[in-house]
């Protein structure tokens, strides 16, 4: 049986004993003095070390024990990624990164300890959380045969720990982490070490006349999108201005200055000092004269054209005082020409006519 078959069978075998352990009757082998870290934080390019003392007996020149470290949250589960070292025996054709060692059991009966590197730079998981794993011995004959009731195995956990990323934000804004958007407000994130995106919005809105506009990070950079590398515990803040909405209205719509300010900003505001009224009345004339610009009731300027610090929102009203005189004139006119000319009609169908007598015929 080649190397590599050996190793898949190892694999299964190892599978089936997890999934029924009671066919682990008398063993040949035993794992004894598992050593590894309890917790370790997520992301870390430091391997993780793990040993372990494999003892072996009932054996035969030419027999081979495998040790390896496999990843218990697969189906099936397969070696994790890492070196291996062993002594008072080497490891025979030690794979690359792969967390297997084979070892020629040079006795009967006999011990080796095993010192493993997995995870880190090495490969594995990375992500916060607990990662289940279990450590597997078994016994192979000259052929690369597993042996029977060879096969030992102990499951282990290390709880891989996040650090802390915080976005400090005002109350109204959403951050996005690696794609994950957060609860409003500053956000405290737990992430493994590496790299992470952070993305904040140009616009959040507070309320229909507030909102925010997103301005620089702290430290300088002005786009909204950005990739992080976190090695700690590490706070980014946000720094976002405050707009205010200035609100125009009136009677008529035309008018200049209505947005968006920067809560530090001053708006200017204009309309013209006549308009045309709308309508039937327009047609003739009729005016619009500007009275003012109130807030509140209260008189602002009674010019057309002012200023205003924009420190909260504001709602600006243009008052303006009707001017009929054009109409009236024009109607007025209109009503005396009609008025004549009924006089004129009327007075033509209303008069008798005069009756012409007959001239006497001289004789």
């Amino acid at each position: 049986m080649s190397a590599s078959k050996a190793l898949l069978v190892f694999l299964l075998v190892t599978s089936l004993v997890l999934a029924f352990p009671g066919v682990q009757a008398v063993q040949t082998t035993r794992i004894y003095e598992l050593v590894h870290p309890i917790r370790t934080i997520a992301g870390s390019l430091d391997p993780i070390p793990v040993t372990a003392i494999v003892f072996y007996n009932n054996t035969v020149p030419g027999y081979t024990v495998k040790v390896g470290i496999l990843d218990a949250e697969k189906t099936p589960q397969t070696l994790i990624p890492g070196i291996v070292l062993s002594y008072p025996d080497p490891c025979l054709n030690q794979p690359v990164l792969e967390a297997l060692c084979v070892v020629r059991t040079p006795a009967s009966s006999g011990a080796e300890h095993l010192d493993f590197k997995i995870g880190g730079i090495l490969g594995g998981k990375r992500g916060p959380g607990t990662w289940a794993l279990n450590i597997t011995t078994a016994l192979f004959d000259s052929n690369n045969t597993l042996v029977p009731k060879s096969v030992s195995s102990v499951p282990f956990e290390i709880e891989l720990t996040p650090v802390t990323l915080t976005v400090t934000v005002p109350a109204a804004v959403a951050v996005s982490v690696d794609g994950v958007q957060q609860q409003p407000g500053p956000a405290e994130v737990g992430v493994a070490l590496g790299e992470h995106n952070i993305t904040v919005p140009e616009i959040a809105q507070v309320d229909a006349t507030t909102r925010l506009r997103f301005d620089h990070w702290a430290d300088g950079l002005t786009d909204t999108n950005r990739t992080v590398l976190v090695s700690s515990a590490t706070n980014f803040e946000v720094v976002y201005v405050t707009q205010n909405l200035l609100t125009l209205t009136g009677p008529q719509p035309i008018s200049t200055g209505a947005g968006w300010y920067d809560a530090d900003a001053t708006a200017t505001f204009s309309v013209e000092t006549i308009e045309q009224m709308s309508g039937l009345l327009g047609m003739l004339g009729g005016k619009l004269k500007f009275q003012g610009w109130y807030e509140n009731g209260e008189l602002l300027t009674d010019l057309t054209t002012g200023t205003i610090f924009m420190n909260r929102p504001h709602t600006l009203t243009a008052v303006w005082q009707e001017d009929y005189s054009v109409p009236v004139v024009i109607i007025s006119g209109l009503v005396i020409i009609l008025s004549l000319a009924y006089l004129v009609t009327h007075r033509r169908t209303t008069q008798p006519r005069r009756r012409r007598r007959p001239r006497s015929r001289r004789k």
